[in-house]
């Protein structure tokens, strides 16, 4: 450098406090020229936006560190600030990507220069497949696993938390390569993103969650799932689900299980030892030779062992439905368990228990109808950028759940109390006016914390009735012919069909 353009630098001496000079005011005239990092201001520029305050602590950054991205130059769209898009994307899944970038960058948690141009949505695509899915994965899991969000009335069973396994699919931007990786319906134009999912009945969140193909299957995905089980909670699942299998390995959990299984005598492995005084049946699970074949041939190793006998509970019951209209129809329901002592476990109480499995189609349909958006594609338009905004809709969802559940726990109800539509809507409201000036980058100014708003406003809006005792038809055509009606649900404890036991089981 010349000396013309040179400009020296000018060190000053120590001050020292004096009677009319405070002491730390004589330590920032020492330190010279630059930020002073304990002013309010700075300390209200820096503070976590709402968006980040709904999440686990550090959720955002700790997902980026997970990843390994660090930046070496200098970046607008840094992962953190592209992250937070993403999950503003998920929010606002109706918006546009030039929607989104306006509304991120005047997140107080984006820590971004004040001034800074918005980027384009071309940049936002560009960031978004420099990030990857590994962060986006990353942060689903570290909010899904935290521990301070309450069970409300009726997340228990028997004094265990419930927790219910199940399946559905996501539409995706019908493209080659889109297609090739995750495949098509038959018969469909798009392609579909599958998956699997651990619900929370207590809150209404995904605790753990795996992503594949349409052709992946959910009994494929489920098992990436077996080690979100732990003691102290009692599993729930449709009857796609079972196997001896995979029974056996999630048992080893510690998880208690409620499974339904089919009602075909034939397409089970049970046989019959003895009837309880409930009414249920203690049954016989044995590997047979075309299991045990099967298994190997999947495994890929022909040396296999059989699996060990093991003893369960059945227990068979039928539901009547009748409508306020006339009505009648009779459901047979079978449903297996490792609740083995009929006095501390009843066989009426497990039935209806079962009947909260019906919460995890309610959490999809808010995924996918609610948050979504009803016939909305994901944007992603790569295998990468799809499981990406997958999780990034996970986690909106927990988002959302988590305040729902806070808001009910207060009001001493359930879950389904709480709208979480409207739970929706007031986050949204309140991300929007929890804006920051882009010249300064100070928010409005507030005597309240945003978060606490938020929970003041979702406090005051009313509890909806719970419940009620409706129904409806499942497809489209049975709706459009039976319009929902107040009905009456009749339960009945019936023998089961299984051939007997003949021979001791073996260890």
């Amino acid at each position: 450098m010349s000396a013309y353009s040179a400009m020296p630098a000018v060190v000053l001496p120590a001050v020292a406090a004096g009677p009319g000079l405070e002491e730390g005011l004589a330590a920032r005239l020492a330190a010279g020229p630059g930020m002073w990092e304990d002013e309010e201001w700075l300390s209200e520029l820096r503070r976590d936006g709402l968006v980040s305050g709904l999440l686990a602590s550090g959720v955002i950054s700790r997902a980026c560190d997970a990843g390994g991205h660090a930046h070496r130059i200098e970046r607008a769209l840094t992962a953190a600030v592209t992250l937070l898009c993403l999950v503003t994307g998920a929010l606002f899944a109706s918006q546009s990507y030039a929607m989104v970038l306006a509304r991120a960058f005047a997140m107080p948690g984006a820590r971004i220069r004040p001034g800074t141009p918005v980027p384009t949505p071309p940049a936002l695509s560009q960031a978004r497949a420099r990030l990857g899915e590994l962060p986006a994965r990353r942060a689903f899991e570290l909010d899904a696993a935290r521990d301070d969000v309450p069970l409300c009335e009726g997340g228990t069973l028997f004094g265990l938390e419930l927790v219910i396994f199940d399946g559905t699919t996501l539409d995706l931007h019908a493209c080659p390569e889109l297609a090739a990786e995750f495949g098509v319906p038959e018969g469909g134009t798009r392609p579909q993103l599958r998956v699997t999912a651990l619900l929370q009945a207590g809150t209404m969140r995904w605790l753990a969650a795996a992503a594949g193909g349409y052709h992946d299957g959910e009994n494929a995905l489920a098992d990436q799932l077996e080690g979100a089980l732990r003691p102290g909670q009692l599993s729930l699942a449709d009857r796609g689900f079972f196997s001896m299998d995979r029974w056996l390995r999630f048992s080893a959990t510690g998880a208690h299980l409620l499974w339904r299984v089919k009602n075909g005598a034939k397409s089970v492995p049970f046989r019959h030892l003895r009837t309880l005084k409930d009414g249920s049946e203690l049954v016989l699970l044995r590997e047979s030779a075309g299991m045990l074949g099967k298994r190997r041939r999947d495994a890929g190793d022909r040396t296999l062992p059989r699996h060990p006998d093991t003893i369960a509970r059945l227990v068979c019951f039928t539901i009547t439905t009748r409508t306020r209209g006339g009505r009648v129809k009779t459901t047979a329901v079978r449903v297996l368990t490792t609740l083995l002592d009929p006095d501390a476990f009843p066989a009426r109480e497990i039935a209806a228990g079962y009947s909260r499995r019906w919460r995890v189609e309610t959490a999809f349909l808010h995924l996918k109808r609610t948050i979504r958006g009803a016939g909305r594609e994901l944007r992603g338009q790569s295998p990468a950028l799809a499981r990406q905004e997958a999780w990034a809709l996970l986690l909106v969802h927990n988002m959302i759940a988590a305040m729902a559940a806070r808001a009910a726990h207060a009001a001493g109800a359930g879950i389904a109390a709480v709208s979480l539509a409207a739970v929706l809507a007031l986050v949204r409201d309140h991300v929007t006016a929890d804006a920051c000036c882009p010249h300064c980058g100070k928010r409005p100014a507030g005597p309240e914390d945003p978060l606490e708003l938020l929970t003041a406003a979702i406090a005051a809006q009313p509890l909806n009735r719970e419940n009620r005792s409706r129904t409806s038809g499942r497809t489209k055509a049975e709706r459009r012919k039976w319009p929902t009606e107040e009905a009456t649900y009749d339960l009945t404890i019936t023998p089961s069909n299984l051939p007997p036991a003949d021979t001791s089981p073996r260890t």
